[in-house]
């Protein structure tokens, strides 16, 4: 069995640590086989973070949105240990990318995050999606990507 931590290594990748709740909130419930992920947010804080069209570039944002996908993989990987074939279907990504009135290249950047998805998952990872600009993200993160995947009964 190929596990998501070994499918992220061949392709670069290393599962980041599942994050604590910065808030009064949790990292996903879990309804029946429907597991619902918090946003996961890419280098929060860090000197990349920023918006998009006044100084951070949409490369850098797409490179966020993947990391803001490990997060969200990281949910995965704890709720089914490992197991890929737990997961029936991402059924959903949201991906809120904070950038500029004028910007319009959003789709360019939720890439990042569904790219790897599908690199990771195959056709169990590719989902519908929303890609959403804002003026602003949480600790000045540059983007925030939630999930909602269809889990197979352990």
């Amino acid at each position: 069995m190929t596990t998501i931590s070994q499918k992220l290594q061949e392709l670069g990748h290393s599962l980041p640590a599942v994050k604590t709740p910065a808030a009064n909130y949790l990292s996903y419930t879990l309804q029946g086989n429907v597991l619902i992920i918090a946003g996961q947010i890419g280098r929060p804080g860090a000197a990349k973070a920023g918006v998009v069209g006044a100084g951070l570039a949409a490369e850098a944002a797409k490179q966020d949105a993947e990391i803001a996908a490990l997060g969200v993989l990281a949910i995965i990987d704890a709720v089914t240990e490992g197991n890929i074939a737990r997961i029936a279907q991402v059924q959903r990504l949201g991906v809120f990318i904070a950038a500029t009135a004028d910007f319009d290249g959003h789709s360019a950047i939720a890439n990042g995050a569904s790219d790897l998805l599908v690199a990771v998952l195959g056709e169990r990872g590719r989902h519908a999606r929303t890609a959403i600009g804002v003026s602003s993200l949480p600790t000045g993160a540059a983007v925030e990507v939630d999930a909602i995947v269809q889990l197979v009964a352990a």
